[in-house]
């Protein structure tokens, strides 16, 4: 069994842009991975769930 910890939610704008949260860009931080305006993410999907990752 994993450990799951749920940072937050954020709403879908216009052309389906979403915004990373405060507390997602913190986690990043965290782990080391310093993301900035213009930076890319992949969504991966894993066991039916879906990921945000770096790219870096």
């Amino acid at each position: 069994m994993t450990d799951e910890e749920i940072l937050g939610t954020t709403k879908i704008a216009q052309r389906w842009r979403i915004s990373l949260i405060k507390d997602v860009r913190e986690a990043f931080d965290e782990q080391g991975v310093e993301l900035e305006e213009g930076d890319r993410v992949m969504f991966v999907e894993r066991d039916g769930e879906i990921l945000i990752k770096s790219t870096k």
